[in-house]
């Protein structure tokens, strides 16, 4: 703690730079409990717990190891000019020398360095990326995609740990659960989790930002899962609390989205409105007016139209076509794509003119779906995840739908 005081206070770190110093902290603070607990599993060390613990980890050692590697790691990269892996040999040659010397508190196994190689793997390597990028700017879809493990982490899982004591006691309170209420909680917990993740995906591949509001999009995002809920993030995460709370049988985690709830429609709702009225003026003042905050509407409110081209002389796509006109999609403009002017198309392929972003193949499809009614709109969002996505497609594709070259008007 000391040293990382030391060097924010002779670095300074501002802007881009505190942000990811905060991205660092936050991945370490939430993955570092489930890798030791794997590490303790395999036999790698063990604790002798006399006082506070998180996850069967002493309470200090938890928070010395995230300080040292979510805060001053990332700091001492900018002392040895940007060297990260100089850094991460030094971080590593004071744990080989430093962990040693805590026994009786944490007793090591001869192979207790292995251990000490996947957490430098999982936990330090990444933190100190995830900085990296954040401050040049560099990488924002793995970026989005590494914060929804670090701040979900954070907000589901340590309230988890508190409660259980450690990773394996959560697994159990939930095999204690009925088998139908599992199943339940699977299904519920994979539905609440549709609209966060597909933010997250649309603010990065759209809005060119992440979720967080230090790093905000630089384009305001109106289609997709927006059009239908102004709030899908923290409509995910509010719903994921109050699952965890039912499983756990505990009201804290309740409570907890009660308490962001109130954040949200307090401070938040206040600081939000200015700094997007500031930063997309009207467009923000008319979209805020039409999709609501937490209650999802029927069909979507889009601000501006989308594309879908498809080969009209191709029979699966021409009924794909007369299908969506039947449906009457909102603020999406089927095309033909003989008129495509770019490089030659060879699946059907979703374009948002404004932001420039493409989805070609079952992408492209899931991002039409959202188009259409809340159910259509809720399969989209599932079947446009990335994985799903990609397996989706390779399925269609070993069916025989893969890609038919399809040349523009005049490419």
């Amino acid at each position: 703690m000391l040293g990382a005081g030391l060097l924010a206070w002779w670095l300074r770190p501002s802007g881009k730079s505190a942000v990811g110093l905060l991205f660092s902290f936050a991945w370490v603070a939430a993955l570092l409990p489930w890798v030791d607990v794997l590490a303790r599993l395999g036999g790698c060390w063990s604790y002798r717990v006399g006082g506070l613990s998180l996850a069967g980890m002493p309470l200090a050692l938890y928070l010395g190891w995230v300080i040292a590697w979510g805060l001053f790691a990332p700091l001492l990269v900018r002392v040895v000019a940007g060297r990260m892996w100089t850094a991460v040999a030094l971080l590593v040659a004071i744990d080989l020398r430093a962990m040693p010397e805590l026994t009786p508190l944490l007793m090591l196994q001869p192979w207790w360095w292995a251990g000490e190689m996947v957490v430098v793997a999982v936990v330090l390597v990444p933190a100190l990326f995830l900085e990296r990028w954040t401050e040049t700017g560099e990488r924002l879809e793995w970026r989005c995609a590494m914060l929804v493990p670090a701040f979900g982490g954070i907000f589901l899982g340590l309230p988890a740990l508190v409660q259980c004591g450690d990773p394996t006691a959560v697994f159990e309170r939930w095999r204690s659960l009925p088998e139908v209420w599992r199943a339940m909680s699977l299904l519920a917990g994979l539905a609440f989790s549709i609209p966060g993740l597909t933010a997250v995906r649309d603010l990065a591949k759209s809005g060119r930002g992440t979720p967080v509001p230090l790093d905000p999009p630089q384009r305001l995002v109106t289609h997709g899962i927006y059009a239908f809920v102004r709030n899908p993030m923290q409509l995910s995460m509010t719903s994921l609390l109050v699952l965890e709370s039912l499983m756990l049988g505990t009201p804290w985690p309740a409570i907890l989205a009660g308490l962001g709830v109130v954040y949200s429609e307090g401070f938040a709702r206040w600081s939000e409105q200015e700094d997007m009225l500031k930063r997309f003026g009207p467009a923000w003042t008319a979209y805020r007016a039409s999709v609501r905050p937490w209650i999802p509407a029927w069909r979507p409110k889009v601000g501006r139209k989308c594309e879908l081209w498809l080969d009209e002389d191709c029979g699966p796509c021409a009924e794909v076509a007369r299908w969506l006109e039947k449906q009457q999609p909102a603020g999406l403009q089927l095309r033909p794509a003989a008129e495509w002017m770019g490089d030659p198309l060879t699946r059907v392929t979703w374009r948002d003119p404004l932001s420039g972003r493409a989805e070609s193949g079952v992408a492209g499809m899931a991002m039409a779906l959202q188009h259409l009614t809340l159910p259509w709109a809720c399969l989209g969002c599932l079947a446009g995840l990335p994985g799903i996505s990609h397996v989706l497609q390779i399925c269609f594709d070993a069916a025989g739908a893969g890609k038919r070259e399809r040349v523009g008007g005049d490419s």
